[in-house]
């Protein structure tokens, strides 16, 4: 059965989830989703972003890749970035996230170090991104995969990145999914107004932290995972996370250490 997540909005992650992104997953040689480009890799230890850099490729991004799937992504002040991306014949459906550290002068965008987590394809690929920008406007460009696949996308910014982030407002519990190597699993997770998180994933119990990066709508996530049968170990896990006030949805992004793993987490409250 796919590993992928329902959404009724792609947003990041993510998670926020947090990006801007392309084609299809490159595990094993072969796509087995759409992939993304663009997101918020560094983590969430790295400093806020007081104001939008303005020269910069900074920001939240919506497009498509040139194999049809809707992306949504965001870069950070710092050049981390976290992308989602859709399934191909379904775009309702997630069916990956793409993150990593990249840099941007000049209208140009690099990243060398990026990871494609595809959950349909159950794989963990290393990329690369070359892409141009205009600041606040567009930015489009190219993924090359270590299996050498590769796939462009173009992006529109999202203006919704310069709306700051508010706990109290994203007060609530969320009920929802997490995809991870260990699959799809089902997941809750309580926002308190003070930014203390806590929640349930699998046989895993949360425990964490989400505070406002700086002036932009993205929020900085430390999570503690723990759990004698936990699949994610004991693991404190960095990342971003982004509350979407019309659907009432909150998305986490959140790799590992190594970027083997991670934790995206996808839900909604009343």
């Amino acid at each position: 059965m796919p590993r992928r997540i329902k959404a009724s909005r792609l947003v990041l992650l993510s998670i926020s989830l947090s990006l801007a992104a392309c084609g299809g997953g490159g595990g094993g040689g072969k796509s087995s989703g759409d992939s993304l480009a663009n997101g918020t890799g560094g983590g969430g230890s790295q400093g806020p972003s007081l104001v939008t850099s303005p020269d910069t490729a900074e920001g939240m991004w919506f497009g498509t890749s040139d194999a049809g799937a809707s992306i949504y992504g965001v870069i950070l002040n710092d050049g981390g970035f976290y992308a989602v991306y859709s399934a191909r014949d379904d775009k309702t459906l997630i069916d990956g996230v793409i993150t990593g550290t990249g840099q941007s002068s000049s209208g140009s965008f690099t990243a060398k170090d990026a990871v494609d987590f595809n959950f349909s394809g159950s794989s963990a690929t290393q990329l690369s991104i070359s892409a141009s920008y205009f600041a606040k406007s567009s930015l489009r460009g190219l993924l090359s995969y270590a299996t050498r696949e590769t796939k462009s996308f173009t992006a529109q910014y999202n203006p919704v990145y310069e709306q700051p982030a508010s706990a109290s407002l994203a007060t609530g519990t969320y009920a929802g999914n997490v995809i991870s190597a260990a699959g799809r699993q089902t997941a809750f997770m309580t926002l308190q107004a003070n930014g203390t998180v806590t929640g349930v994933v699998a046989e895993c119990n949360l425990s964490g932290t989400a505070t406002p990066r700086g002036a932009v709508n993205v929020f900085n996530l430390s999570l503690t995972l723990r759990g004698s049968t936990c699949p994610f170990g004991s693991d404190t896990l960095a990342g971003i996370g982004f509350y979407d006030i019309p659907s009432k949805q909150f998305f986490i992004a959140a790799p590992n250490t190594t970027r083997s793993n991670g934790l995206f987490f996808q839900g909604a409250r009343p």
